[in-house]
């Protein structure tokens, strides 16, 4: 377990400072695997995307979720919050900070000491190895390679070509998507490495595709 928090908030700004910080202890992992709850699914949005996933994509992170009301897809992470839910919860007396403490204690033993059988009955700091791909920070300006053609997804999650606007998302404001054309007015919606879908600019429709 890299971090347990006890947050207060579970907005966006609250959650990515976390896992910044566990990025640059740990590095940035290729995968990761949720449920479908927020800040980090967006189960009416287009690809589910918030700005937390969104933000992963542009470290070159996947994000992947389980099927809704599939918990079992996920399950060594169910079995951790069982876990935690029948030692820890409601057993300290005393307020976040002496909770977060206890908490802390629990999953050093969780890491260093008890033997898991999921692992040949070693302990996880036994096998785990930290990623070598580094977090240093997000980029100032996402690049795309030459003939594709750069642009700002707006606030009201639109993008702009040629004086034509189509809706995109909102969870996208603020960043640079790349377009590759395909012609007659169609494009691939790239978000750093990963194509999200299809724009065409005529019908002034995006179609994602249908995983991400």
């Amino acid at each position: 377990m890299l971090a347990v928090r006890l947050m207060q908030s579970k907005d966006t700004e609250a959650v990515k400072a976390v896992m910044a910080e566990v990025f640059r202890k740990y590095g940035l992992p290729k995968v990761i695997r949720s449920d479908n709850g927020t800040p980090l699914c967006a189960p009416h949005g287009v690809l589910s995307l918030t700005r937390l996933s969104a933000w992963w994509i542009t470290l070159g992170i996947l994000p992947d979720r389980t099927d809704k009301g599939r918990p079992g897809q996920n399950g060594s992470l169910e079995r951790v919050h069982a876990d935690i839910a029948a030692e820890v919860e409601k057993k300290v007396p005393g307020g976040v900070a002496a909770n977060q403490a206890f908490l802390d204690s629990w999953v050093e033993e969780y890491n260093s000491v008890r033997p898991n059988e999921a692992i040949g009955m070693r302990t996880p700091d036994e096998v785990y190895r930290p990623s070598p791909r580094k977090y240093s920070g997000d980029y100032d300006a996402i690049e795309y390679p030459p003939g594709f053609l750069p642009r700002k997804v707006y606030k009201t999650g639109e993008l702009s070509v040629s004086g034509v606007r189509a809706s995109l998302s909102t969870a996208l404001s603020g960043l640079t998507v790349g377009l590759r054309p395909l012609g007659g007015g169609v494009y691939e919606v790239f978000l750093a490495d990963f194509l999200l879908g299809t724009m065409d600019f005529n019908l002034c429709c995006f179609k994602p595709l249908d995983v991400i």
